[in-house]
């Protein structure tokens, strides 16, 4: 896998799009919705935040959606083992960063409402204190996208099972940042969901599709 080349400081994003979505009924990173699949608006999302450090973590459909990554420098990670859960892929994107890395942005591909805007608040919150995590709070928990320093990433790759990023974060205790972002709450996880995401967004989202 090839990289482009990074700065000592820099801030890489890791996108997770390795689920089967098995109660999505189809892979929703095929899902199209004002005239992209998820995983495109959320690649697209990352690129304006870190441009050229994106790594995109595969699984389940790998063929297909790698057919979505251009040559932006966007980097692809296959997670052969996506089927024990969430803490593989954060596993396998962690390992796929450059050791300069300062920080990763772990972003999931099934919060459509979470745009460059709000990745790039996390980013610069994060970037006031740079030996602290920044997380996502909505609707009275808090997750990802979030943003974690590299002094974290030892333990994120000792994660196992469908643990994720959350429990490591919850472990700093008072020292994680927190930024209210109302967007997070709303993730696709069935079908059904993308007519509430067609009610907020305030626009209509196509009953599904898959890019060719």
């Amino acid at each position: 896998m090839s990289m482009t080349m990074s700065k000592a400081g820099d801030v890489w994003t890791v996108v997770l799009a390795a689920g089967a979505s098995t109660r999505f009924g189809m892979p929703k990173q095929l899902y199209r919705w004002k005239g992209l699949s998820f995983l495109q608006h959320a690649l697209n999302h990352a690129m304006e935040v870190s441009a050229g450090r994106v790594v995109v973590v595969t699984g389940a459909h790998a063929s297909k959606l790698s057919k979505l990554v251009d040559d932006r420098g966007i980097a692809l990670a296959h997670n052969a083992d996506w089927q024990s859960g969430m803490s593989s892929s954060i596993r396998v994107g962690i390992a796929a960063l450059p050791a300069d890395c300062a920080a990763a942005l772990i972003m999931p591909c099934d919060q459509p409402l979470v745009d460059a805007q709000d990745l790039g608040d996390l980013v610069r919150l994060w970037r006031e204190a740079p030996d602290q995590a920044v997380a996502s709070a909505y609707s009275g928990t808090f997750g990802i996208p979030a943003v974690v320093p590299a002094r974290l990433f030892p333990a994120l790759v000792r994660l196992r099972g469908d643990s994720g990023a959350k429990d490591i974060l919850r472990s700093e205790g008072g020292r994680l940042r927190m930024l209210e972002l109302p967007a997070a709450h709303l993730d696709m996880d069935e079908l059904a969901d993308t007519s509430e995401l067609a009610r907020r967004a305030g626009t209509g989202c196509r009953s599904g599709g898959r890019d060719r």
